[in-house]
């Protein structure tokens, strides 16, 4: 059994390739040479060291490779018993070893990224999947340095860690994606170890298809950067304070600009003035934000009718707009909303809330704040503290 040892952004994984499947070798070799990959022969008697990050190409289960393989920290299987498929499956198992590895320690942004040799500065191009990242970073990597297609690792300091993944082009609809190494493009790919890039902006791609359109960049608001780009995070809301990080990040960066464009061919003056400016000459747009962290979560209580915020949702009031992130999702709500959702960092009874909201806002009809109070809790905003039965 032969194995490569890859490091994507530094972290370490090791591909285990348990059947005789030569073209599925050698595609994997040239798909990722821009990682350097170690060529392991005996796989078989390499000791896994403890952590390290593992996956194993194997036409057998994954129940029967997990129950040989024992206690590894992080086991994936891919099923190589098509290459191609395989060859696929492998590129989202490394990227999800990798999102593993730096959740809640690094920016995790689904996005490509393109960086100027000289200035060593970077763009960060985040976009939904299929939206055109893949097409931009193979035009713009044959101009600037090629660090990612996928996923951007952005470290506290803003440096970045590259990982020069294969592009995965789509050639038949009814395919799998092919898996091709960047420098084989055309690219001018970042060597894996050189973490001398450092982010400058964060652009947000707005392709329209089906018409021509002029292409242009224009500043994102705070509150309306915030909901684009989290969306397009990973690992956002186990970050300690992720949500103040990343409007943090936002800020650091001059805020985050919409590029809206047809043809990214077309883009390309865009793309370099905003890497030539610096930050201080950037349309930026607002930079003050109010952050509320966690508020303690109690589990029980005596008191009946008794409510609190639900659990780790934590807020955000960008100028007059209200942002509440719960679970893994970020959104807008209406400062009626943000009101109650703001006065409860303590549990309060009903009654509370129903007299404080009409300090602020006038009677409030006992029906009408009931109906309210519903729709809250069912927005998943606010939570009935559970009576105790002792």
């Amino acid at each position: 059994m032969r194995g490569l040892l890859v490091s994507p952004a530094g972290v370490t994984i090791f591909l285990a390739f348990e059947d005789d499947n030569p073209q599925l070798w050698v595609d994997t070799q040239r798909a990722w040479a821009a990682l350097a990959p170690e060529v392991i022969e005996d796989a078989g008697a390499r000791r896994i060291a403890d952590g390290e990050r593992v996956t194993v190409l194997s036409s057998r289960s994954a129940d029967e490779i997990t129950q040989q393989w024992g206690d590894i920290a992080d086991l994936t299987v891919v099923n190589s018993s098509d290459p191609a498929v395989a060859a696929e499956r492998l590129t989202v198992d490394i990227t999800l070893h990798l999102l593993r590895e730096y959740a809640g320690t690094a920016h995790l942004l689904h996005a490509a990224v393109l960086g100027d040799a000289s200035s060593h500065r970077a763009l960060a191009l985040v976009a939904p999947s299929g939206t055109g990242k893949t097409t931009a970073a193979r035009f713009l990597g044959e101009h600037l340095t090629y660090l990612t297609d996928e996923t951007a690792v952005v470290m506290p300091d803003r440096s970045i860690r590259p990982y020069p993944k294969p592009l995965s082009i789509i050639e038949d609809a009814q395919q799998p994606k092919v898996q091709y190494n960047p420098a084989d493009l055309g690219l001018r790919v970042v060597a894996a170890n050189d973490y001398s890039f450092h982010l400058h902006r964060i652009v947000v791609l707005n392709r329209v298809k089906g018409k021509k359109a002029v292409p242009s960049i224009e500043p994102l608001p705070l509150a309306e950067a915030l909901l684009a780009v989290s969306e397009q995070s990973s690992g956002l809301m186990i970050t300690e304070r992720g949500l103040e990080e990343l409007a943090g990040l936002l800020v650091e960066t001059g805020g985050a600009v919409k590029l809206t464009y047809s043809e990214i061919t077309d883009a390309l003056p865009l793309i370099l003035s905003l890497l030539h400016q610096d930050e201080d000459q950037l349309p930026a747009s607002e930079a003050g934000f109010t952050y509320l962290p966690a508020a303690n979560f109690l589990v029980n209580s005596d008191t009946p009718d008794l409510y609190q915020r639900s659990e780790g949702s934590t807020g955000m009031v960008c100028q007059d707009r209200y942002l509440v992130a719960q679970g893994n999702s970020l959104s807008e709500v209406s400062i009626y909303a943000w009101d109650c959702w703001e006065m409860l960092a303590q549990p309060l009874p009903k009654t509370e809330i129903h007299a404080r909201l009409q300090e602020l806002y006038g009677p409030i009809p006992e029906r009408g704040f009931e109906e309210s109070l519903l729709q809250l809790e069912r927005a998943g905003l606010l939570l009935p503290v559970v009576v105790s039965q002792l």
